[in-house]
């Protein structure tokens, strides 16, 4: 512990007596003792007070800088009494070791040159890991003397640093834990010119009590200090993310235009063997051809898909418009369908409606939809399954429905199923070469046409996809996002 003498700061401006100024014995008795118990006692409050008051105002003007907040609190707890210096070591934000020296102020009286400052940067406080400890926590406060030659064991490499305490008028060296969240985060130290020769209740009441809010004050700057590294990183981390992203979609980008161009090729050469332009095919050959054709179709939507999301990217997703009349559509996309529903034992049904109105859309896209969710019930649907698609006109407006009563989709899937490369966990299991790019491109296509999403599912029992068009579409634009 330590004896402190003399006080120039707070305290004789809050009392206009001095506490420390004559030793307890001479103290009156009776009536006028107990007077000058209280009066001391409300002088060391006032103190004690004042210097939170200040500590708080540092608080609020640190900008959380813990080096900042430091330097402020040293220099106001010298201001204070005659300590010949004040020091706060503050363990890392993001590690409690070791304590580095973050704020630190000399007595004026101290005879010390720019060059004996700058060694007090590097300096370094032996925190012993009993410190750490919850339990440990109520150890009584250390105090230790240079005289003793206690100083070099309580700080790391302090031999060279040892002349200057001594010249700063130092001849005891007075610890303070500074606690937050029963953990320490920082230690006080208070260098007193008086050698350890009593103990003033009062005065080690005052440092406890500082002491404390000291700790919430540094505790509060070094979350702020995580929090900006977390930050920090999280930026970093972030930038990097989208940097991948965009060297993702320049090669889907490529991959797919390149692709493109074969697959036109084979889809062609396929049909004109399909047609006998190669010569007759007997029934497995043509059965061959036209299963390679389905397939190589289906290619050339997942191309399509691909490359619609690089053009949602750079902002080149354009609808466009031409007079589509959508009972041919769905016939023909059907027809290239049944085959492949025949094949999972999966019956699947379209009644063509005679009159029904054309309507102004992006054929192409819709087709790429009419097609993906007739497909996706198809692969979706157990063995003796049923998909029926239908078309209708309801009120003033057109729909297209594909129901099935397949695996569905649950209700925690359903509100992520048309982001980007969402899959249920069910249709991952059913179907592990699934993109999920077909519903989020559809979602796209039918909003920027100026439609409706269509959707109802029950996990287990089956599920409804479709869309709906007015019968006076309105003139579809761009969509960038």
């Amino acid at each position: 512990m330590a004896f402190l003498r003399g006080n120039g700061g707070l305290d004789g401006q809050a009392s206009g007596v001095n506490p420390q100024s004559q030793p307890l014995t001479s103290l009156p008795t009776g009536v006028a003792s107990e007077l000058y118990r209280t009066k001391l006692e409300l002088a060391h409050t006032n103190r004690t007070l004042a210097l939170l008051t200040v500590i708080d105002g540092l608080v609020l003007r640190s900008n959380n800088s813990t080096s900042d907040l430091a330097a402020g609190i040293s220099g106001a707890l010298l201001r204070d009494s005659d300590y010949s210096f004040c020091a706060i070591f503050v363990g890392d934000a993001l590690a409690q070791s070791p304590f580095l020296l973050r704020g630190i102020s000399f007595s004026p009286l101290a005879d010390l040159t720019s060059e004996q400052l700058e060694s007090f940067k590097p300096l370094k406080l032996a925190v012993t890991k009993r410190w750490f400890g919850a339990p440990e926590l109520t150890e009584s406060i250390d105090t230790a003397s240079t005289d003793q030659g206690v100083f070099e064991q309580t700080f790391a490499g302090a031999g060279a640093v040892l002349d200057l305490i001594k010249k700063a008028k130092t001849n005891t060296l007075h610890l303070i834990k500074l606690i937050a969240r029963k953990r320490l985060v920082g230690v006080l130290a208070v260098g007193i010119k008086e050698p350890i020769a009593g103990i003033n209740p009062a005065e080690l009441e005052h440092l406890s009590r500082v002491g404390e809010a000291v700790g919430l004050a540094l505790d509060n700057a070094l979350l702020a200090e995580q929090y900006q590294q977390v930050l920090q990183k999280l930026k970093q981390s972030n930038e990097k993310l989208q940097e991948l992203d965009e060297a993702k979609d320049d090669f889907i980008s490529m991959a797919s235009h390149q692709l493109r161009t074969p697959l036109t090729s084979i889809k062609g050469y396929l049909s004109m063997l399909s047609d006998g332009d190669a010569g007759p095919l007997n029934e497995t050959q043509k059965k061959f051809i036209e299963q390679s054709f389905i397939s190589s179709q289906r290619m050339v939507y997942l191309i399509s898909d691909l490359l619609n999301v690089s053009r949602l990217k750079t902002g080149k997703f354009i609808i466009e418009p031409v007079e589509t009349y959508l009972p041919d559509v769905v016939e023909q996309e059907v027809a290239q369908l049944v085959e492949t529903a025949k094949s999972r034992q999966v019956e699947l049904t379209f009644v063509k409606p005679q009159d029904f109105p054309k309507l102004i859309l992006d054929e192409t896209k819709i087709r790429q939809v009419v097609m993906n969710f007739i497909d996706n019930a198809i692969h979706y649907s157990k063995n003796g399954g049923h998909i029926r698609a239908e078309l209708k006109v309801v009120g003033g407006s057109v729909q297209y429905t594909v129901t099935d009563d397949g695996i569905g989709v649950s209700k925690a899937d359903q509100p992520h199923l048309f982001t980007k490369f969402y899959r249920g966990e069910n249709a991952r299991k059913a179907r592990p070469d699934g993109t999920g790019l077909g519903l989020y491109m559809g979602k796209k296509a039918i909003v920027a046409s100026g439609g409706a999403l269509l959707f109802k599912s029950e996990e287990g029992k089956g599920s409804v996809f479709g869309f709906s068009f007015p019968l006076q579409t309105p003139q579809p634009a761009s969509l960038s996002s």
